[in-house]
């Protein structure tokens, strides 16, 4: 049987297990038997209100008749647990991961270990014969419906994570400070001093990071480390402040460009490559193949915005490196009402974003604790509703719609991501993602794809309302609670670093 999450897996069982327990308890205390008793009074005293004696037995059995019959129906097809169900049985197929399934033991996450047999009770699960196939229907028609929806690189998580790449590191963060103080600085001095023709290619942005290729063909040829780099060989040649008869140093001072290239390098590793290293590979590996299918780039080039993203993450670390981004910056001339609405904008965002994170962070866990929550508490509800088959019915539908919540989550991710792409579509230059003109129609992008993550549920449990069914005043309350919870941890983290920000503007 297929569910929508792995979390799903485990709860499923465990609320089927809850399921099987409490209408035990109903049956061992007689509770179970007492939709009968109502029966047959109900069907007694009726008739005889209205009717003759005579005609009120016939009309009496007749109804009887009819009744039990439904009931009987619905407690062997929908209540009485036959079909066992263990979370090994369960599996899990993540959209656009070339048919990847995992069952429930075996999903590679932490889940395994902390829902193991014993921990889910110890023993299998019973499901009655009506929900086992409405649960085996719902997971075909969202597994059908997710493989019908064309697979595209998931753009925000991927920004994502080479984004929040950092200099892990500390003494590499201390030489590519003494990198920026020793050759990048420098270089920059010479050229500002001695306005030039710059050449059109490379571009002119290429200069305002520290391996510009320009610097490196020009003056990071002759520029040389202050200090001995550790890994670069000394160099009678070039080290010619040592006296090789009085003191032979171990480590040599390298120019700028075999600093950064790590010709001379024992390892051949320069500043580059250690700080590519920095970043991790399948991260990086995502990130050059998405950008290089979506924008035709070359990896290598990609490789090096991954690189100036890194390092621009870093700039308040080498002091006056994003100063020097902002020259020339055609954002400087906007209007006022622009800045103004890009500034609000970005304070907004530093309460919305944390929450939105949390809110989509949580969308599994809390479809997967509803859906846990219907199976255990159902023995309760089939029971007050006398063994109804509309209830039944109704109780179907509710299933269905909570579990098709993953297809309208995939639909509000595939408009997300070509609504990125479309509306940026340089949206991979992350280290200038602050000075990029639709920087306010990004962020208003963000936040309606924000509001369908969250609406589409409440939208479909609408279309279900129109269509008779009261599914969505049911649980959209219920479901609301526990989402906003998460939603109000992650704006009050947001909230704070708003304040912060607006009294470091002040």
């Amino acid at each position: 049987m297929s569910v929508s999450s792995y979390l799903e897996i485990y709860l499923s069982q465990f609320g089927w297990s809850l399921y099987g327990l409490f209408w035990d308890i109903l049956v061992q205390t007689g509770l179970a038997y007492l939709p009968f008793i109502a029966l047959l009074l109900r069907n007694i005293a009726e008739p005889i209100k209205s009717q003759e004696a005579k005609d009120a037995s016939s009309t009496s059995l007749r109804r009887i008749e009819i009744e039990l019959f439904a009931m009987f129906t619905v407690i062997v097809l929908a209540v009485q647990p036959t079909l066992t169900l263990q979370h090994t049985g369960l599996s899990y197929t993540k959209a656009c991961a070339s048919g990847q399934t995992v069952s429930g033991g075996n999903t590679g996450t932490t889940y395994d270990s902390t829902f193991s047999h014993a921990a889910l009770g110890g023993v299998s699960a019973k499901i009655p014969l009506w929900w086992y196939g409405v649960l085996a229907l719902s997971g075909g028609i969202n597994a059908a419906a997710i493989v019908g929806i064309p697979c595209s690189a998931d753009i925000r998580l991927t920004s994502f994570k080479i984004s929040n790449a950092r200099i892990q590191d500390p003494q590499l963060r201390q030489q590519a400070r003494l990198f920026f103080n020793d050759c990048y600085t420098p270089a920059m001095a010479v050229l500002l001093d001695n306005p030039q023709t710059l050449p059109n290619n490379p571009a002119q942005e290429d200069l305002y990071w520290l391996g510009s290729t320009y610097l490196l063909n020009g003056a990071y040829q002759s520029l040389r480390a202050r200090t001995n780099i550790t890994g670069f060989s000394y160099d009678k040649n070039r080290d010619l402040e040592y006296n090789p008869a009085v003191y032979l140093p171990k480590d040599g001072k390298p120019t700028c460009a075999q600093w950064w290239t790590g010709q001379g390098h024992i390892n051949k590793i320069g500043l580059r490559d250690a700080l590519v290293g920095q970043i991790e590979t399948s991260h990086l590996t995502d990130f050059k193949t998405t950008v290089a299918s979506l924008a035709g780039k070359p990896q290598q080039d990609v490789e090096e915005i991954a690189l100036k993203t890194l390092i621009a993450r870093e700039a308040g670390y080498f002091n006056g490196l994003r100063d020097l981004n902002s020259y020339n910056d055609p954002g400087l001339t906007t209007s006022a009402q622009s800045i103004a609405a890009t500034f609000g904008g970005l304070l907004e965002a530093l309460s919305f974003y944390p929450a939105l994170y949390m809110i989509k962070a949580a969308a599994p866990i809390v479809q997967a604790v509803i859906l846990m929550l219907i199976y255990l508490l159902m023995p309760f509800y089939l029971l007050f509703s006398a063994y109804d088959l509309s209830k039944v019915v109704f109780m179907s539908i509710l299933v269905f719609s909570v579990k098709f919540w993953t297809v309208l989550w995939a639909v509000a991710h595939w408009l997300d991501t070509h609504l990125v792409n479309a509306i940026q579509p340089a949206w991979f230059q992350l280290q200038d993602a602050v000075s990029q003109n639709n920087l306010v129609v990004a962020m208003v992008v963000d936040f309606v794809i924000a509001g369908l993550f969250v609406v589409l549920p409440m939208f479909w449990s609408g279309v279900l309302g129109w269509a008779g069914h009261r599914v969505g005043s049911e649980i959209i309350s219920s479901v609301n609670r526990m989402r906003d919870y998460a939603g109000a941890a992650g704006k009050t983290g947001g909230a704070a670093a708003e304040k912060a920000a607006t009294k470091l503007i002040k």
